[in-house]
């Protein structure tokens, strides 16, 4: 088989899943490929979507969304900017072609590809056969640094020579912890366990190190099925009979019981309360077909999550039922909780359990600014509290996920992408391993010699949507086509017009690190500063253009075109931003405040602040007019008022997590069946204005008839198992 060809000048090798064009290469998941090899043996031909999903997807049940996507990842790897030089031509309502030239390659066994000639006689640019992604070889070595020369003395009194003996004791005695974390953690090797074209999440080994399990989910991220894949053949077994909701998951130490959480379906409209259960299944069943759960416990009425099997009668969860969330341990014996443990003063993040040690981790959001470590006995009994101390200039409010190292007194958590260790006194010491990915949610193998990591990557474009003319507006299901003009192989993201039309602003992380970029005359500028590991969560325009207001890390910054940079004084954590008028310095924003979020009204200038509701606020907006608009958890829209919020009832099942704009009384946003739809405050029109994709995100901004959104690319997550030298 052809393992080989060209697509232009484009080389795609099938044997790495990959296209290569001069030095450029890019990894693309399979499927992917496929759909483009069904399209080169077919080149210049109309193949329609049913063909292809037959082909690429047979006996699979996937929609089409799951072509659309495959194709917009041809496309960018293409770096198709317009539609009129696409190499993959879109035929409405009818398919695709491949309007290129393609040359096939005879697979030889050295893994080289000899391309065929043109017409001309000339050969395409041949790259180098690159090594594989994971070869741990390719990992880079840490740069040596000569010895210094010599110098020249200076003469001190003995008095001076012992205070620095004295002061370099201390600092050995205070760092040494941290140097033998950093020389405990090299890294011999890594492997990857899950190569697909899912997301898979939350892998941990079994309490015996045999099997690693893990949440698989599928075309809606919300939906997932719990595998097992053994540890030495890696052969894979689905354990949950039914498609579901679920997350957290926890196996006894004899291994025959497993926990986890499922939530009411994800899917279903959301207008009342997400439902929580408790599930078990029998493990060694499962390992043999696939298991139907047992409900152990119905929360109807709070949430829960991170359930840990303490003993054979007893589980310790999480469980929230109004603010914030309470450690709880739960009797099978009678059915009965009782509370161990519950932040005062902020909202809890992290938890852990370490059944050798019997001791809890517990990690917290101080609404005061500032994380907090909490190690706990298995009563509920403090046994130490301490502020987190992060490293100098880092980020101070990422969640942080604690994991009890074995044989240790110190716990393991991933910060900025990267694995670190966090001392029982809360210090955070990162590690350098030469690990090039960012990594998440560590998880050590029994032995204490392994662990597992979650690897991956999420890829988004900034793009337009043009709204459409009411004259063309009879035909609601007309499909909207939102337009790329800013991308990468990474997050792009949150694109604001900037005031009179001169030009764009939005987050991008093409360096590796989230920053603010402005886009003008198509070339794009870095404006930010922000320490690597920063998450840039929102940004707002001054009426001038001159600056914006930026919300990062939980935190308030002023930022100017000609790339000043300003941290706001304001004492608490910063969850959302929404509206800023700079001329009177009022900024409307979502803080902690005690336990739970507030929608308040900050005023810059005295950094004092007024809450406006007691309702759990998902997103807000506000028109210049003072019009403001919010949506809650249940995704139902609100409008302010001076006595009382009034619900807009005309809105009621067409509020999704892609979020809405507001511009001179007008509302666009985007239902759950995927409908841009409009809906007037004064005059209470409502109107669907088409279709549109799916793999849109979040609608961030509108100027005049366009829309800015965040569309999605790809998302890939991937399992690792890191071996650590002795």
């Amino acid at each position: 088989m052809t393992k080989a060809y060209w697509v232009g000048k484009f080389l795609v090798d099938l044997s790495r899943n990959q296209i290569s064009h001069n030095q450029d290469v890019q990894t693309l998941p399979p499927k992917a490929l496929q759909v483009l090899t069904y399209l080169a043996q077919n080149s210049g031909r109309v193949v329609s979507h049913d063909e292809l999903l037959n082909q690429v997807w047979a006996n699979t049940v996937v929609t089409p969304n799951t072509l659309q996507r495959s194709i917009a990842q041809l496309r960018k790897a293409f770096g198709e900017t317009s539609h009129a030089s696409a190499l993959i031509k879109t035929h409405a309502k009818q398919g695709y072609s491949l309007e290129v030239e393609v040359r096939w390659s005879a697979e030889v066994d050295t893994g080289t590809v000899e391309p065929a000639a043109d017409s001309q006689g000339q050969l395409p640019e041949v790259l180098p056969v690159l090594p594989p992604e994971h070869t741990v070889n390719a990992i880079p070595q840490p740069e040596i640094t000569p010895p210094k020369s010599k110098t020249a003395k200076p003469k001190h009194n003995k008095l001076w020579w012992y205070s620095a003996l004295a002061a370099l004791l201390v600092l050995a005695v205070g760092v040494l912890p941290f140097v033998q974390h950093e020389a405990d953690f090299q890294l011999e090797d890594l492997r990857y366990l899950t190569a697909t074209d899912d997301k898979e999440y939350g892998a941990r080994y079994s309490p015996d190190g045999q099997y690693i399990l893990f949440h698989r989910y599928y075309e809606k991220v919300c939906t997932n099925h719990i595998w097992a894949k053994n540890a030495d053949t890696l052969q894979e077994v689905q354990l949950t009979a039914k498609r579901g909701t679920y997350s957290g998951y926890n196996l006894s130490a004899d291994g025959k019981n497993l926990l986890f959480v499922q939530e009411q379906d994800c899917i279903a409209p959301v207008n009342q309360p997400s439902c929580f259960k408790l599930m078990s299944l029998d493990f060694q069943a499962a390992l043999r077909e696939p298991q139907q759960a047992k409900e152990l416990l119905d929360c109807q009425h709070s949430a829960i999550r991170n359930p840990i099997w303490m003993d054979e009668q007893h589980i310790a969860l999480m469980q929230r039922e109004d603010r914030n969330w309470r450690l709880v341990r739960y009797s099978l014996a009678d059915q009965s909780s009782s509370t161990l443990y519950e932040a005062k003063d902020g909202i809890t993040l992290g938890l852990a359990w370490s059944a050798d040690r019997q001791l809890f981790a517990v990690t917290s959001l101080k609404s005061s600014g500032g994380q907090r470590l909490d190690l706990l006995f298995a009563d509920g009994t403090v046994k130490s509290s301490h502020n987190i101390v992060f490293p100098p200039g880092a980020p101070r409010y990422p969640k942080l996920l604690p994991e009890f190292m074995p044989g240790s007194k110190g716990l393991l958590l991933t910060y900025r992408g990267q694995l670190s260790t966090l001392s029982e006194q809360g210090q955070i010491q990162e590690l350098n391993i030469g690990l090039d990915a960012n990594i998440g949610s560590p998880a050590f193998h029994p032995d204490g010699n392994r662990l597992l990591v979650v690897s991956g990557r999420y890829d988004s474009d900034a793009a337009r949507l043009s709204i459409p003319d009411e004259v063309h507006i009879d035909d609601p299901t007309q499909d909207l086509e939102a337009q790329v003009f800013e991308r990468s192989i990474n997050l792009e993201d949150k694109a604001k017009f900037r005031p009179n039309g001169q030009g764009i602003a939005f987050v991008s992380k093409r360096t590796g690190s989230e920053q603010v970029w402005l886009l003008g005359n198509n070339n794009a500028a870095l404006i930010s500063s922000f320490t690597k590991g920063t998450m840039v969560s929102n940004l707002l325009w001054s009426k001038d253009g001159q600056s914006l207001l930026v919300q990062a890390d939980m935190s308030l910054y002023l930022l100017s075109v000609d790339k000043q940079q300003r941290q706001l004084d304001f004492p608490h954590p910063v969850v959302g931003l929404y509206d800023w008028d700079e001329d009177a310095q009022q900024v409307i924003a979502r803080v902690l405040l005690n336990d739970t979020s507030r929608l308040v009204s900050i005023d810059i200038s005295s950094m004092e602040f007024q809450q406006l509701n007691n309702k759990r606020v998902f997103w807000a907006a506000q028109n210049p007019g003072g019009t403001l608009v919010f949506m809650d958890h249940l995704r139902q829209f609100w409008q302010r008022g001076s006595i009382e919020d009034k619900r807009i009832n005309a809105l009621n099942d067409q509020g999704s997590s892609k979020g809405f704009v507001l511009t001179n009384e007008q509302l666009y946003g985007i239902n759950k069946n995927n409908q841009l739809w409009s809906y007037h405050l004064q005059s209470g029109a409502f109107k669907v204005l088409g279709n549109i994709s799916p793999d849109i995100e979040f609608l961030t901004d509108i100027q005049g008839n366009e829309i800015l959104a965040t569309l999605l690319v790809g998302e890939r997550q991937e399992i690792l198992e890191l071996t650590l030298a002795d």
